[in-house]
């Protein structure tokens, strides 16, 4: 390795076991571990998301995580969202825009045709 390599993004939490559940749960993720202050989901071989909660040790903010999805499923995993308690933020013509219960931003970026063999 001759220089740093990517190894996850951060989210913000209060509450990192509920938080680590919920996004894998909604985005078919594995928790590999869990506790109150730190937990971590794999969603793939290299997509890991860190949900930290904020300490003096552990300045984190509110992140923004981006998916794609196929536009014909946007209107049934949009409602689980909400039933999930994520707030809607925006609906475009290429991304809905929605807010996790600690502020963290879900963009679900719209795929068209082209895109789906990507």
């Amino acid at each position: 390795m001759d220089g740093p390599q990517f190894f996850a993004s951060c989210l913000l939490s209060t509450d990192c076991i509920r938080a680590a559940q919920l996004y894998a749960d909604l985005f078919q993720g594995s928790v590999l571990r869990s506790s109150p202050g730190h937990s971590e989901i794999l969603f793939s071989e290299t997509a890991r998301v860190i949900f930290s909660r904020e300490s003096e040790e552990c300045p984190v903010f509110p992140g923004t995580l981006v998916w794609k999805i196929e536009k014909g499923k946007i209107p049934t995993f949009s409602d689980l969202l909400l039933k999930s308690g994520f707030f809607r933020e925006r609906v475009g013509s290429l991304y809905d825009s929605f807010l996790d219960p600690w502020g963290n931003r879900i963009w679900l970026y719209f795929l068209d045709e082209s895109e789906k063999t990507l």
